[in-house]
């Protein structure tokens, strides 16, 4: 008879259900809310732990797996537009390593039949495997299958135009002065706000576009590429989906949105 640690089994679960909730946010092209996959993650490692004793054994009959799996999924992106959509990617997710560690153990010669030994090397050969499956199915296909593309609308002294923006749940591009939110646009889409000696400047150094055109500020971003400033203006009226929106400011900047000119901003 083998002995188990329940501080051991607990971490472990922890571990291996935080991951699994932590690939299905990037299935799900959803933002990365680290508390409450560690909620959720905990939840399932608990529901395990709790399972080892004899008057609770019914929670590892196969029954109970899919009410593990609403509740986590519950606890991690509870208040989601599609939570479905999260259950089938932690289901299918949670297939695919379960798949992964037998494979891992097997060729590190863990045996065959229904126990397998399992350490930290099988677990993170496992996860890389899943993770690698993930991140080139998403890059692939889901990520632009995913991608969400909202009408914007902005106005400025009379002037008006209409713009196709990404939405992007990961932008948090916020005013320092405000704390309104920003979206960024390419110069070239939002030139026709501004008169015919002020629209160059937009995509010139910034400091000189602050000087010569009014309502115009900087705010500092961060992003993969480098961190720096961003012309930004606060249109009369803007308008997303047909919904008015108050706490909108526009930053711009001279590089081109995408590459397959699907977009001209990201929201």
């Amino acid at each position: 008879m083998s002995t188990v640690y329940l501080d051991e089994l607990f971490l472990l679960n922890l571990l291996v259900d935080y991951f699994l909730l932590l690939g299905t946010a990037k299935i799900c092209a959803l933002p990365y809310r680290r508390g409450r996959f560690l909620a959720g993650a905990a939840l399932g490692a608990l529901w395990c732990c709790l399972g080892l004793m004899p008057a609770l054994a019914w929670l590892h009959a196969p029954v109970m797996l899919p009410v593990l799996a609403t509740a986590m999924v519950l606890a991690a992106f509870g208040g989601e537009r599609h939570l479905g959509r999260c259950l089938g990617a932690f289901l299918a997710l949670s297939a695919l390593f379960g798949g992964a560690v037998y494979a891992a153990a097997l060729l590190r010669g863990g045996g065959g039949g229904r126990r397998l030994r399992l350490d930290m090397r099988v677990l993170a050969l496992a996860f890389g495997v899943c993770w690698a499956a993930v991140s080139v199915l998403y890059r692939g296909g889901i990520k632009k299958a995913r991608r969400r593309v909202l009408n914007v609308t902005l106005e400025r002294d009379g002037r008006r135009v209409c713009l196709r923006a990404l939405e992007d749940t990961g932008n948090g591009l916020v005013d320092p002065v405000t704390g309104c939110g920003a979206f960024v646009a390419q110069a070239d889409a939002v030139q026709a706000l501004f008169s015919p000696d002020d629209a160059p400047l937009l995509r010139g150094p910034p400091a000189e576009a602050v000087l010569r055109i009014p309502g115009m500020r900087l705010i500092p971003y961060a992003g993969v590429g480098g961190s720096g400033l961003l012309l930004v203006f606060r249109p009369d009226r803007v308008t997303v989906d047909g919904q008015e929106r108050s706490d909108l400011l526009a930053a711009v900047t001279p590089a081109p949105m995408g590459t397959d000119g699907f977009y001209d901003a990201v929201l």
